[in-house]
């Protein structure tokens, strides 16, 4: 692999969040639309290009480093880092038993990418940006009391429909990657009471059990570190989402739907098959060798767990890396397809379009231009207001290379009404986590909420890094980005909801804590949303 390069603490920690570079793009997949490359702020010790390559060794490398992916752009790290990239990028290969590229030398392949690196990236500074007057302010809440946790990974923050109304205390679900808990939250404008649900191994992400049913279904990782494995699972929760503010929860043994699988991101319930029964899409990020997106027949309906599983299974795309997969009539014609966001080497957003009869048109909707883009999921809403699906799409992945990036960001996938979908930049934000849609400032259109995960920040200099973002939409669709909280770059996660019942949408997101200390540390992070001072 080449000679090591030392990893912080905080990047063996949380590499269990890493999107890692790999190969497997399936043979004959089509390219759809994707970005212009980004060119990486480079300082003025970039290497000129090298002219000790051929025109033919470097027809060699493009071709081989290019088949299984997109080619990486030698801008993607800084030229000290390429010798371990290709040298994974080679182990990769050899373990795919493929043996129907040319192999160039790998001393070529590295003075490729390395003639056009940069000796290092940079970022442009949150703080130099300038922001206008806004009609909104984000008052932080510095001190929430019950809100606490040991050493809390806080992977998915989830406001209960229906937990605000009539003035109640808004209902909160987290999961803990690190510690295993599910939990329950209760949340006033200034404290929170937080009761444990359920445990499994590496909880990662909820989904509520539609109709008639109570519960929660669950993805389990099965392991905190990236591997492949098969302790991953799905999981349901029995019980109501909405008990009374201050009623006790009895923790529950979480019913096992299917075992046996790799890193599970989560289970969404839908009727993929139209039969009228609900069943589960399954998640299965995996990592190198495992992964898919799968779904469970029938999964969908709690009151089936038990005695008669297994469920039958079909796999609607093998490629590992899937990490966000969202519901929604996307061209307009009354059924609800399936859209999909891919990590690893992939670094694409899938659409399948449903025809009736349980049969969907599958579609690669975008493709990004780098194998290391970093894609950290999506949120479908109306962004722009003309009556149709578009999907926000972040990409801010540092946990593999511990690198933020000029290129990270968050992006509107605008529909044309038909699923066809062009890009537009809404914001920068090195490190982005999650990406969210709401009306903020009640104008009435939507604007943005962004957290970034990035632990390398507390290495840069103050002002460098966004923590927690919101971007306006002003008028014309202009997007205009202003800082909530700058340098802590520890929120996996969010939810937007209204935490104080004044009626405006508030921030609450769960803490990631990159080193484990034994202690309790904040588990939420809650910023209320109140007009702006004049």
């Amino acid at each position: 692999m080449g000679p090591d390069l030392p990893l912080p603490p905080w990047l063996m920690l949380l590499v269990g969040w890493a999107f890692v570079v790999g190969c497997g793009r399936p043979a004959g997949e089509t390219r759809g639309p994707g970005p212009d490359r980004a060119t990486a702020h480079v300082t003025k010790e970039t290497v000129s290009a090298s002219a000790d390559l051929s025109d033919e060794a470097r027809a060699r490398v493009e071709r081989f480093c290019g088949d299984c992916h997109g080619l990486p752009s030698p801008e993607s790290f800084p030229r000290e880092q390429w010798p371990k990239e290709v040298r994974q990028g080679y182990d990769f290969y050899l373990a795919s038993l493929r043996t129907d590229l040319p192999r160039p030398p790998e001393g070529e392949a590295i003075r490729y990418f390395q003639a056009s690196a940069p000796q290092r990236i940079t970022v442009p500074r949150a703080a130099d940006r300038v922001e206008p007057a806004s009609s909104v302010d984000f008052e932080p809440i510095d001190i929430l009391a019950g809100a606490d946790a040991i050493d809390p990974a806080i992977a998915q923050v989830v406001a209960i429909p229906g937990s605000e109304a009539g003035g109640a205390m808004l209902g909160l679900m987290t999961t803990d990657m690190r510690s295993g808990e599910i939990r329950r939250w209760q949340l006033s404008g200034t404290g929170a009471q937080g009761q444990v649900v359920a445990r499994l191994s590496h909880p990662c992400r909820v989904a509520r059990a539609q109709g008639a049913a109570e519960g929660w279904f669950v993805g389990d990782l099965g392991s905190f570190l990236p591997e492949d494995h098969a302790a991953g699972g799905v999981f349901f929760i029995a019980g109501s989402s909405t008990p009374g503010a201050g009623a006790e929860i009895a923790a529950q043994a979480p019913v096992a739907l299917r075992r046996g699988l790799g890193r599970v991101i989560g289970a969404l319930p839908f009727d993929w098959d139209g039969d009228g029964r609900l069943d589960l899409l399954v998640s299965e990020f995996g990592w190198r060798a495992s992964g898919a997106l799968r779904v469970l027949l029938g999964a969908g309906e709690p009151g089936d767990a038990g005695p008669k599983t297994p469920f039958p299974e079909v796999v609607v795309d093998p490629r590992h890396g899937v990490l966000d997969v969202a519901i929604a009539d996307l061209d307009g014609d009354g059924r609800e397809d399936v859209v999909a966001a891919f990590a690893q080497e992939h670094e694409t957003v899938d659409g399948w379009f449903a025809r009736g009869n349980g049969q969907y048109e599958h579609r690669e909707l975008v493709r990004f231009p780098e194998p290391s883009w970093g894609s950290s999921g999506i949120d479908l809403a109306d962004l722009d207001g003309d009556g149709d699906v578009d999907i926000l799409h972040a990409n801010g992945d540092t946990m593999d290379s511990g690198l933020a990036r000029p290129t990270h960001g968050i992006r509107a996938l605008l529909n044309d009404g038909a699923a066809g979908f062009q890009i537009r930049e809404i914001a920068l934000v090195p490190g982005v986590s999650q990406a969210s849609a709401a009306d903020l400032d009640g104008d009435g259109d939507l604007d943005v909420v962004a957290t970034a995960l990035h632990p390398g920040a507390a290495n840069e200099p103050a002002g460098t890094f966004d923590a927690v973002l919101w971007v306006e939409q002003g008028e014309g669709g202009r997007w205009i980005p202003r800082s909530i909280e700058r340098d802590e770059c520890r929120y996996a996660a969010f939810a937007l909801a209204d935490a104080d019942g004044d009626g405006r949408i508030d921030i609450v997101a769960g803490t990631w804590q990159a080193e484990v200390t034994g202690s309790s540390a904040p588990a939420l992070r809650v910023w209320l949303n109140r007009p702006a001072s004049r």
